[in-house]
């Protein structure tokens, strides 16, 4: 006749281990006051938890990775993108500064020459109208004065057409 299991969910375990093992348990029995029954259910729920780990980690393993490598091709995009909207930034204005100034240095430059031509003008006109009178001067500057719009009328001319 089989035994009956008793109503609390337990069954017997009845196992041959060797004498340094039950030496161990008996050991713990010891420090710890914990009976070998509950010993070996420790030391089998352990071994099922381990096991049950390794399972889960096998299964998730590839899905965790893949959720990793998604989130760091994310964050090395935005990294990218923010690299480079910093960089335009920084190159814009830096562009920015040297086109003003070139930009002021070009119209000093210009306000010099014209300055400068003012002088000479005056200066040519006073020298010409003291060693050949103020008439040949006065005929002289209209003369030049003429043809230097001229000059610059085909010189626009000529690049309208080109274009």
């Amino acid at each position: 006749m089989p035994r009956k299991r008793p109503a609390n969910g337990m069954v017997q375990l009845n196992v041959w281990i060797s004498v340094e093992s039950k030496g161990y348990l008996d050991k713990h029995f010891k420090q710890e006051g914990r009976h070998l029954n509950e010993q070996i259910e420790d030391y089998i729920r352990q071994d099922m938890a381990v096991h049950h780990g390794e399972i889960v980690e096998q299964q998730s393993l590839p899905v965790i990775s893949e959720i990793i490598e998604t989130k760091l091709r994310r964050a090395t995009a935005q990294l990218r993108t923010d690299l480079r909207e910093d960089m335009q930034l920084e190159i814009i204005e830096q562009i920015k500064t040297i086109t003003r100034n070139s930009d002021n240095r070009l119209a000093s430059l210009i306000v010099r020459a014209v300055r400068d031509a003012g002088i000479i003008r005056r200066l040519l006109y006073a020298l010409v109208a003291k060693t050949h009178g103020a008439a040949f001067a006065t005929e002289a500057y209209e003369s030049a004065r003429e043809k230097a719009g001229q000059e610059l009328a085909s010189r626009v001319t000529a690049k309208k057409e080109a274009d």
